[in-house]
């Protein structure tokens, strides 16, 4: 039944070996982009399978459970100048975003820098990365920033 103008989506909880075999490969295609082990669409396609035509029809539709419940997670190496009010202005950023800081590690000062990974969650209502991206590099005393998810 196709759906309807202004219907609300309707979403269901279907074990994995449920599922037909293109949702699995699309999910196969996400897990490679996300980690990294796939440089492109075009090569983690090809690798599991599937056509490109299959994975940007069903991409939207299939999603791991984990990542609706928890958010995606993301992070980001910031080099900023070693001064005062940089990191928690930098912080005001990541909260005005809609982002949860989960971890936050940073170097020890090397010629008046400091280097800092910080990995974030977000959910559908917080800024998309690439805004909080040049945010961040707006930031008084931040020199470099770099997402480290891939896209």
């Amino acid at each position: 039944m196709p759906k309807q103008k202004g219907s609300k989506d309707t979403y269901y909880i279907v074990r994995g070996a449920d599922l037909p075999e293109v949702f699995l490969k699309v999910m196969e295609v996400k897990r490679l982009l996300d980690q990294g082990r796939a440089p492109s669409v075009n090569e983690a396609v090809k690798r599991v399978g599937l056509s490109r035509s299959a994975y940007y029809k069903y991409r939207q539709s299939i999603r791991a459970l984990k990542t609706l419940e928890e958010g995606a997670v993301t992070a980001v190496l910031i080099v900023m100048e070693h001064l005062e009010r940089v990191a928690p202005l930098c912080f005001e950023t990541f909260f005005e975003a809609g982002a949860e800081i989960l971890s936050f590690l940073q170097s020890p000062p090397v010629d008046g820098l400091v280097h800092v990974m910080v990995t974030y969650r977000t959910d559908g209502n917080a800024w998309p990365d690439d805004v909080l991206v040049y945010r961040l590099s707006q930031t008084r005393g931040v020199v470099q920033v770099q997402s480290l998810r891939r896209a």
